[in-house]
């Protein structure tokens, strides 16, 4: 944004004459140079804009500008949002220099509803089970293990305490998430389990071997239980593609969606390792806060690179779909249209370029899709909406 154009919206501010969007604009204007050293002007002219931005905005508390505010402005931005808006959002007009008529909003389309709890639990039998129509209660009987839902809607597998005479050849579950459902299970042994969008994950009915094995397709949230036979502890991994999680207890997210091309594991506490499934010497240990990538099976590395590229990244971030978010941290519009996609159960269609956008920020997942693409359009994107298909325009 030039900053003539922040001039006029300051003073348009102080007269009370801003409309939402322009008041978002600012405000997001003003946290993106207060966290950025690439301001488009020289510092002294900045710090003279920034206090009249900070002085202008509502959430200001009168002090002087410090780096460490932005973090609680932020929150106390968004907290008080309907349909929490990404203040960063703006950073795009920063990062490719261009304005957006804001007053010129495409019409807005029809509402789409946000996606919900809704899953299918498939037993070892075949027998399929909708689980987001069924009553609580339980729900089945696998070998020496109860499958019930609880009033919160988790679907939760308990060890029975009479034995199976088919106690040492588990039976196998698969839960799977249709596009725009999301669904809660905790295993056998206690492990948590959040499923997005069109996601699945197949395990035991009962962990009695000498490791635990589960399989997921899509992007799962893993809080592992641990576990001891004796005095061994029972390792818990995760086979996703072509991509071996080992763990013993932790909590951990991983991004295996075939339409994202590479597979994504962040970790949040703990420790894991990481290897491709095929090999079992490598591979490598994250820490908290690390980001391994993978290319998916069948895809081709960047630049025929061998094994994972590992970085540090927002966890939180990552994982705000398991709250009811949806955290963009510089994400490209190809992959923020496949988030939605998934959320509101529709296709995309391109009919303009993608360009270089980048989006940063927060938008609530319980939000209807018009609410949704209102936001994204103030990046200078355009949308249309077509019965199921949304059509990024010029």
């Amino acid at each position: 944004m030039e900053l003539s154009k922040a001039r006029e919206l300051i003073q348009k501010y102080k007269a009370g004459t801003l409309t939402p969007s322009e008041k978002a604009m600012l405000e997001s204007w003003y946290l993106y140079l207060a966290q950025t050293d690439a301001a488009p002007i020289d510092a002294e002219t900045l710090e003279s804009h920034l206090d009249e931005v900070w002085n202008a905005l509502p959430v200001s508390e009168k002090t002087e500008i410090k780096p460490a505010k932005v973090t609680s402005i932020f929150w106390r931005l968004t907290a008080a949002a309907s349909v929490i808006l990404a203040l960063g959002l703006g950073a795009y007009f920063f990062y490719a220099g261009k304005n957006t008529a804001l007053e010129a909003l495409a019409v807005s389309p029809a509402d789409i509803a946000p996606g919900e709890s809704r899953a299918v639990l498939t037993l070892a039998d075949g027998e399929r089970i909708v689980l987001d129509s069924i009553v609580n209660g339980q729900l089945a009987k696998e070998g020496n293990t109860s499958i019930e839902k609880t009033q919160a809607g988790e679907i939760v597998y308990t060890p029975l305490a009479e034995k199976s005479v088919n106690d040492n050849a588990p039976a196998y579950n698969t839960i799977t998430t249709p596009k725009a459902g999301q669904f809660q299970v905790r295993l056998p042994d206690g492990t948590k389990v959040w499923l997005n969008a069109q996601s699945s994950v197949r395990f035991p009915t009962a962990f009695t071997g000498r490791e635990r094995v589960v399989e997921i397709m899509g992007e799962v949230y893993f809080e592992v239980a641990k576990m001891r036979k004796g005095r061994r502890k029972v390792p818990f991994k995760v086979l996703a593609g072509n991509q071996l999680v080992e763990v013993l207890g932790t909590r951990f997210n991983i991004n295996s969606y075939m339409d994202e091309g590479r597979i994504k594991t962040t970790l949040l506490e703990g420790s894991i390792k990481v290897r491709e499934s095929a090999n079992a010497s490598g591979g490598v240990l994250l820490r908290p806060g690390q980001q391994s990538e993978l290319a998916a099976t069948g895809k081709t590395r960047v630049g025929n690179k061998q094994g994972f590229d590992v970085r540090t990244v927002n966890a939180g971030a990552v994982v705000a779909w398991k709250d009811g978010f949806f955290r963009f941290d510089n994400v490209g519009l190809p992959e923020l249209m496949r988030q939605l996609a998934r959320w509101y159960d529709m296709d995309v269609v391109y009919r303009a370029p993608v360009g270089e956008h980048e989006f940063v920020g927060q938008i609530e997942r319980s939000a209807p899709l018009s609410k949704v693409l209102k936001i994204l359009e103030m990046g200078d994107v355009h949308f249309r909406v077509e019965g199921k298909t949304i059509i990024v325009t010029e």
